[in-house]
């Protein structure tokens, strides 16, 4: 920064100075008010702002006192902000950059709403080495358009008004073009999963945006364009089961992505873990074990990300008979600190999977008692099992149907099949099939309760339901699973696996 470059700034902030910044931990605010809730309500010890209110003031949220209190510290909790420690382990070196550019960008704004321009242009100019060097785009383009109205008013500077216009032009295509991809993509994920079904017109509408996005991808040439438009074409493909072009394009994806030095590891974690779900539906494990590890060091553990990942890592394990692996995630997930935290499907999903670890328990492929440590007691289709659930419990179809199974299966693994042990009867079971499981999507899990059902009556009916078995087995070994829509699939362990077991095969 050269003399008077520094000589503008310092003389804008003492023009401008504040007599003390407004943030938490100033000296000499040890013990004040705002002080005292922000600890409370970090500490968990008031959980309204009546419990504030009264605490403070013997009042309700609506007393002045009250509200000026909470609006001080509200200003002090954004002013802190800005001095956010960002060489904490939780920030990456990507995460980094992003938070100092946007700090400084509007510092560079405010500087210039005061007429520091050489202290504005030269922090504009600083931060745009940046903001290309991690291809953030949008900061990019506002910054060259700052640059461009700077030099625009500068005499004698034309060889900067154009550099920076052109600049400006470029990213301010490569935004368009970002927006297209980010908006195509979007698009399609609210089509693609309020509809479970496999889908033509999905597959139809991704075909025409991939086939219009792809043609400009070396033009645009950045990161986000990458994503979305991969985004794109993997829905393109994954609408109409077809797994084999999905893989196709979650490797093109990576092939890119990984060429970049400062990729979005969430984004390489997505298109990794839809591989692996992919092979994993295929049946195809040579490259699964290799994929699942490069999955792990994308995540943060604990993370959100983190829980999803080793979901579809349970179910690779469960497709691959590697039972015990299964049960050693499921360990590391329920014991993680942060699985409390968890709600609605996602916690679902992790109650509906230590069942079924109870049910290769009962099958013989797990120690019991290990199973009973780790996952907890279980009780086929009693209501302390079904009361953990508070979204699966209340589908009809999707990842509603394991659940419904799950009770008869154990049952029938226990070899003391009872309607009483699962609460439903075979004629309840039997109209939730006809009513929820005969369409495309759910076929084989149609035909997989048909076969149940035979086999819960077998005992009855002898040679008519050998036959109806042997009918419905030979249906399902027909009939490719459907996962369009799903983030995992309904069969937690394949229906062919789990008749074997059953059926001592």
């Amino acid at each position: 920064m050269e003399f008077d470059v520094l000589k503008d700034l310092v003389r804008t902030i003492t023009r401008n100075k504040v007599k003390q910044i407004e943030v938490l931990g100033n000296p000499g605010q040890e013990g004040s008010r705002s002080e005292e809730l922000f600890d409370g309500i970090f500490k968990d010890r008031f959980q309204s702002d009546d419990e504030a209110a009264k605490y403070f003031f013997d009042s309700d949220e609506k007393d002045p006192k009250y509200r000026k209190l909470r609006n001080r510290l509200i200003r002090q909790l954004i002013n802190t902000s800005f001095f956010i420690d960002v060489q904490q382990p939780m920030f990456n070196e990507r995460g980094r950059a992003l938070y100092n550019c946007y700090r400084d960008y509007a510092a560079a704004y405010i500087l210039r709403s005061r007429d520091a321009y050489k202290a504005s242009v030269y922090l504009l100019q600083q931060l745009m080495e940046q903001t290309i060097k991690f291809e953030f785009t949008d900061i990019t383009a506002d910054v060259c358009r700052q640059l461009r109205q700077q030099f625009a008013l500068s005499p004698g500077d034309q060889a900067n008004h154009e550099k920076y216009s052109a600049l400006h032009r470029i990213y301010e295509e490569k935004r368009h073009w970002e927006a297209k991809a980010y908006d195509y993509s979007e698009n399609l994920i609210h089509h693609y999963i309020t509809g479970r079904s496999p889908s033509n017109e999905v597959h139809l509408m991704a075909t025409g945006y991939f086939d219009e996005l792809l043609p400009k991808a070396d033009e645009i040439d950045t990161m986000q364009f990458y994503i979305y438009t991969y985004k794109v074409g993997v829905i393109k493909y994954s609408a109409i089961n077809d797994c084999k072009k999905t893989i196709e394009v979650c490797d093109q994806a990576l092939g890119i992505l990984q060429g970049r030095k400062f990729s979005n590891r969430g984004s390489l974690a997505s298109f990794a873990t839809q591989k692996l779900a992919c092979l994993t539906q295929l049946r195809v494990f040579d490259d699964g074990d290799k994929t699942a590890e490069y999955c792990l060091t994308l995540v943060d553990e604990g993370s959100f990300n983190w829980f999803r990942l080793l979901e579809t890592q349970f179910y690779y394990y469960m497709y691959t008979h590697r039972y015990e692996t299964a049960l050693d995630v499921f360990r590391k997930v329920t014991q993680h600190n942060r699985y409390r935290q968890l709600s609605g499907s996602t916690r679902d999903m992790w109650t509906l999977l230590g069942g079924y670890l109870h049910l290769l328990a009962a099958l013989g492929k797990l120690d019991a008692q290990e199973v009973e440590h780790i996952a907890g007691y279980y009780s086929p289709g009693s209501s302390r099992f079904i009361n953990d659930f508070e979204v699966l419990d209340k589908e009809k179809d999707g990842m509603n149907i394991p659940l419904v199974l799950l009770p008869v299966l154990f049952s029938i693994a226990k070899g003391n099949f009872d309607e009483d042990d699962f609460g439903r009867s075979l004629e309840a079971l039997d109209k939730y099939r006809q009513r929820y499981l005969e369409n495309d999507t759910n076929r084989r899990s149609a035909i997989f309760l048909k076969m149940i059902l035979a086999l819960a009556k077998k005992e009855f009916n002898g040679a008519r339901a050998e036959r109806k078995m042997e009918k419905e087995w030979a249906l399902l070994q027909q009939v490719s699973p459907k996962v369009a829509g799903q983030s995992f699939a309904v069969e937690v362990i394949p229906y062919e696996d789990l008749w074997d077991m059953l059926t001592m095969k």
